[in-house]
């Protein structure tokens, strides 16, 4: 049998998907604990736990929106991210074995959040924000010109 040839940018996908979905997870889980608390003084707790200016106007003007939000918008927040990284880790453990539905499933998924984040860059672009299309844009265009990668036979 076979091997696929190795590739260093595959790799580097796998590991990118990783981190996103475990990350998304871990915050999500999070969230779970935010479940009708008052977000205002949870979010200030949590501002001073880093050592921020809580009365800088920056600060204290994210901490009011935050608090803001309400139990029903927290608990679909939380379940979209909690699904986003799941989602990045069934597609990254389908890449690291190499299965063709794994690169389908990332190529799909991919693509479908490429006009939301056009959208994002429209509304304010911010480096995160290209950082995210452009890498999700390349992933896209990679595994797609890269069949050979999942090929077993």
């Amino acid at each position: 049998m076979r091997h696929p040839p190795q590739s260093n940018f595959l790799k580097f996908i796998i590991l990118y998907k990783t981190i996103m979905g475990i990350a998304e997870t871990v915050v999500s889980i999070s969230f779970f604990k935010l479940f009708g608390r008052n977000l205002e003084v949870a979010f200030t707790g949590f501002a001073r736990s880093l050592h921020l200016d809580t009365e800088h106007r920056i600060t204290a003007s994210a901490i009011k929106r935050l608090g803001m939000i309400g139990n029903d918008t927290l608990i679909g927040i939380t379940l979209m991210l909690l699904l986003f990284g799941i989602l990045n880790l069934i597609e990254a453990w389908g890449l690291h074995r190499r299965r063709m539905w794994g690169e389908w499933l990332t190529v799909i998924a991919t693509s479908l959040l490429i006009p939301f984040e056009i959208y994002e860059i429209f509304i304010g672009v911010t480096a995160f924000k290209v950082f995210i299309f452009v890498m999700n844009v390349i992933i896209v265009y990679y595994l797609a010109r890269h069949k050979e990668l999942f090929r077993t036979k």
